[in-house]
């Protein structure tokens, strides 16, 4: 007798009467068309909302009020509307917290989830709770490489940020795993691992589900951010291993494993595509801080980008097989393509320690889809370090005479917070670009006040003014810039906030 058997013995087979196939199959055939019918309803009305506002929504009207000081407020509608957008905006206290709107979209996510888990009474027979949590693992798999995807319609049809599409995938992920995994669990508990091991259905999954512990260990925060470079690999090389072990598991989930590899396939085709191949050259900046400067000069196609927009970048000679996502620092122009890229650990080390200033370096992008100011009086600009990528190329667009913005020309608040004055050398902060660029040193005058900063701005821009607050930088700048908005918003006044974290 071989090591594999066709299935397992029958002394040995879990419960699988009648009560348990009418629950199993019976609830399956409702449980895999209503979740993704449930997730394919909220896309679509997300969809409908980022495509009303980009092509019928009004932009903002009178910068002032006509009578001076006339303004009367919001009405009481705008005015809950507003005080439930601040809570919604509001972040509490705590390295992995997120706003209070962020963490309601993840508890009705995993609501969903336990819902379609428990109904039914799913847990009266473990091989009943290992089936459910088999499925649910496998429905939510062409969602988790939608989130995954860089080049993704999540990120051109619904306007979300990178960050914002990241937070969910993580999430999303956990579930993956964690159901994969405690699905072997619970069925090992109907029959031994060591029966199963000789089921070539069953041992193809259980190596699956090594792959998944192992994505699921590496992802953990602390973890993730002291080896970010093994997570990328874990990542890429358990997903190209994992699809195929699931496709010959059980004939029932192929259709799910089928979407994600379409997904994966669709997704690093476009990367393919959208690679240029180019020399780059690095200048050493304070800070152990390092500026790629790509020629887009030498590309095959015209690169085109707006602010805020990012590339992934890939330096094989430094990191092969790896790519990592930086914020353009430029503004869009013909020439040159800046990124501004503060040294960690792996690749970003790697460049910054490198003897040669000069690299062939792959890039693909621009991704994302930007906040526009159209309508608004007043943007506050903040950055902290290396959130000047961000900031800068959308204070020169704001403020230029010929630029996007010209015809409303709203006032720019710029401050950028750095721990040193020489950190100023990392961009041309010239007086003819009409910005007054205000540097926050540290080192001199201690931590700002951003919360203080932010709402007098606010106030300053008067009554009735429509002001846009947006953030790049470390966690506690984001943070507290967002509280004053949310502050500001409950006592009615009209404030759009965007922001970019630091983070894996």
């Amino acid at each position: 007798m071989g090591f594999f058997i066709e299935k397992i013995p029958t002394p040995l087979s879990p419960n699988r009467d009648g009560a348990f196939i009418k629950d199993g199959t019976g609830f399956s055939r409702v449980f895999v068309p209503t979740y993704n019918a449930v997730l394919g309803a909220i896309f679509l009305a997300l969809t409908a909302g980022y495509f009303y506002s980009l092509h019928f929504r009004k932009p903002h009207g009178e910068k002032q009020p006509l009578l001076g000081n006339s303004f009367k407020g919001p009405s009481k509608a705008t005015l809950y509307y507003r005080r439930f957008r601040s809570v919604l905006l509001y972040q509490p206290k705590g390295r992995y917290s997120e706003s209070y709107g962020t963490m309601l979209v993840i508890a009705l996510y995993l609501g969903l989830n336990v819902f379609y888990l428990f109904v039914n009474n799913s847990t009266r027979h473990v091989t009943i709770f290992g089936d459910r949590l088999g499925l649910l693992a496998v429905v939510n798999m062409p969602i988790l490489f939608l989130l995954g995807a860089k080049t993704g319609l999540l990120v051109q049809w619904t306007g979300w940020s990178h960050e914002g599409y990241n937070i969910l995938h993580r999430h999303v992920g956990r579930v993956v795993c964690t159901a994969a995994v405690l699905h072997v669990f619970f069925y090992s508990l109907a029959c031994p691992i060591e029966v199963m091991v000789h089921v070539t259905t069953i041992f193809v999954a259980l190596l699956a589900t090594i792959g998944f512990f192992l994505i699921l260990i590496s992802s953990i925060a602390p973890l993730r951010a002291k080896t970010y470079e093994l997570f990328l690999l874990l990542h890429v090389y358990g997903v190209v291993a994992i699809l195929p072990l699931l496709y010959f598991h059980f004939e029932r989930v192929r259709p799910y494993v089928i979407a994600s590899a379409v997904i994966f396939l669709w997704d690093r085709i476009n990367r393919f595509r959208n690679s240029q191949h180019v020399i780059a050259h690095t200048t050493i900046l304070s800070g152990n801080t390092v500026k790629l400067s790509l020629n887009v000069n030498s590309t095959s196609r015209e690169i085109h980008w707006k602010t805020g927009q990012y590339v992934y970048v890939s330096i094989s000679a430094l990191a092969k097989q790896q790519a990592h996502p930086f914020t353009i620092a430029s503004p869009p122009n013909p020439n040159t393509l800046d990124l501004v890229i503060r040294a960690r650990k792996g690749f970003s080390k790697s460049l910054f320690l490198a003897e040669s200033p000069e690299h062939k370096v792959t890039f693909h992008g621009p991704y994302g889809s930007p906040p526009t100011f159209e309508g608004c009086d007043r943007v506050i600009l903040l950055a902290g370090g290396a959130g000047i990528s961000y900031t800068y190329p959308e204070a020169i667009e704001l403020a230029s005479s010929t630029g996007h913005y010209a015809a409303a020309n709203p006032e720019v608040d710029f401050l950028w917070v750095v721990p040193s004055q020489d950190f100023s050398s990392w961009v041309d902060l010239k007086e003819d670009y009409n910005v007054d660029f205000k540097i926050w040193v540290t080192g001199e005058q201690g931590r700002p006040n951003i919360k203080k900063y932010v709402k007098d701005s606010i106030i300053a821009a008067g009554p009735g003014a429509r002001v846009a607050v947006a953030v790049c930088g470390p966690a506690p700048l984001v943070r507290d810039s967002r509280n004053a908005c949310a502050e500001m918003l409950w006592e009615g006044n009209n404030v759009v906030f965007y922001s970019e974290n630091f983070g894996w």
